[in-house]
């Protein structure tokens, strides 16, 4: 086993855990792409397979040959292109296969099968590849043919309820049931991958974007199932005793009291109020989350008198939860940001210094791969099927050398 460390240096550079593993994804806008996105930051080898014209996302916002959303979606990965509705693109698409631990498509339900890449037709051709299908609604039921955006999936899968308010009803960003789905998905590959050491052969995952949201949703869910209580945007603040408030200077930042007693007596003494411990209201934790919103009240009229970083440094002299609300703008200039080495330099498309964000994930033996940019439009082609042709040629001729000889010695 390896020695545990503290090290809080730059990431050792090496192939990744995943060096080794090869995956072809066929994925387009963000479930699918995500989730060979993270296992491409792990160390995996990973083909993006596009139609001729690419990935829509490629073109988002008037941007011509990458836009940044798919830059985001797509680093790490070597590009091909293949017409999937012909039989050179899906005798292409099968050499890459033979070859592949994974294969990752969010095409709708029954699309892979009927055009000839469905989990059966390769496994028939590679027992050990791990297939895995990421849909909106799952392979049945009656939502099951719609096609599957993140709006739609949010407002259905119940996460629009959780942090929209009632009052102000609108589609909320980031693209949830997206990002969580390609999480899904990249999570259960890797069970399967793990899975096929013992039994030595391959497996179909199915991942649906509404389920995700469910798992991910887990404490609302389980809450109502067991009690009946419904939870809405201020259900988790208020029990978690959690609050936004605003400094004179404009600049916001959050509170996250929880359970201890001790956060409480503690913002007394922050707020210069210890006359609040004996309002009724607020006297026990049962009580505050009753009166949420009349202390919340209170902690925006108390802290809006000063600038935010007198509150920042009061609350850190007094050890209560509390934190600066970033802005993304923020974010990066955040001093415990910046000291975790989370932005990366690396060479753009055009060759042009590019920053993005790193892997928050060290691994401290098997080290974390280079960084590489997105690719352009088919920019591995010539390399990745040549490769793929001459796999699978000598594929055949050792199937096919095996099979002579096997004739050959039952008529001895």
């Amino acid at each position: 086993m390896s020695p545990r460390t503290e090290s809080s240096g730059p990431p050792a550079r090496g192939g990744g855990p995943l060096a080794g593993i090869r995956v072809v994804e066929l994925g387009q806008y963000i479930s699918g792409p995500y989730a060979a996105k993270l296992l491409a930051d792990l160390g995996a080898d990973v083909v993006k397979v596009e139609s001729p014209e690419g990935d829509p996302m490629r073109r988002w916002e008037g941007h011509g040959a990458m836009s940044p959303q798919f830059a985001a979606y797509n680093r790490g990965k070597r590009a091909v292109t293949l017409d999937l509705k012909t039989e050179g693109g899906i005798a292409a698409l099968h050499a890459l296969a033979r070859d592949a631990d994974v294969l990752i498509e969010n095409f709708r339900p029954g699309v892979a099968t009927r055009l000839g890449f469905g989990p059966e037709a390769l496994h028939d051709l590679n027992p050990r590849i791990i297939t895995c299908s990421i849909t909106g609604f799952g392979p049945t039921g009656p939502y099951a043919a719609r096609p599957a955006y993140d709006t739609v999936i949010s407002a259905v899968g119940a996460m629009y309820s959780q942090v929209v308010p009632a009052d102000t009803l609108r589609p909320l960003g980031p693209a949830f049931s997206d990002l969580l789905s390609g999480m899904s998905a990249a999570q259960a590959v890797l069970a399967a991958l793990h899975a096929r050491e013992a039994r030595g052969e391959g497996e179909h995952v199915e991942v649906s974007m509404v389920g995700s949201l469910i798992d991910f949703l887990t404490e609302a869910a389980s809450t109502y199932l067991e009690t009946g209580q419904v939870a809405g945007p201020d259900s988790r603040p208020r029990r978690a005793q959690a609050y936004a408030c605003v400094g004179a200077d404009g600049r916001a930042f959050v509170i996250h009291m929880s359970v201890p007693e001790k956060f409480w007596t503690g913002l007394l003494a922050v707020l210069e109020r210890p006359d609040l411990a004996d309002d009724p209201r607020f006297a026990t934790r049962e009580a505050r989350v009753r009166n949420y919103d009349a202390l919340d009240a209170e902690l925006k009229a108390i802290t809006g008198r000063m600038p935010r970083q007198h509150w920042l440094d009061r609350l850190e002299a007094h050890d209560i939860p509390h934190g600066p609300l970033n802005t993304v703008a923020d974010l990066f200039d955040d001093p415990q940001v910046a000291s975790m080495a989370l932005v990366e330099e690396i060479p753009g498309p055009d060759g042009a210094p590019l920053r993005v964000p790193a892997p928050s994930t060290v691994f401290h033996a098997s080290g974390r791969p280079a960084l590489r940019a997105a690719p352009r439009l088919g920019e591995g082609q010539a390399d990745v099927l040549a490769a793929a042709a001459a796999s699978a040629s000598t594929t055949v001729a050792s199937t096919t050398t095996a099979s002579t000889t096997t004739d050959e010695r039952s008529r001895a």
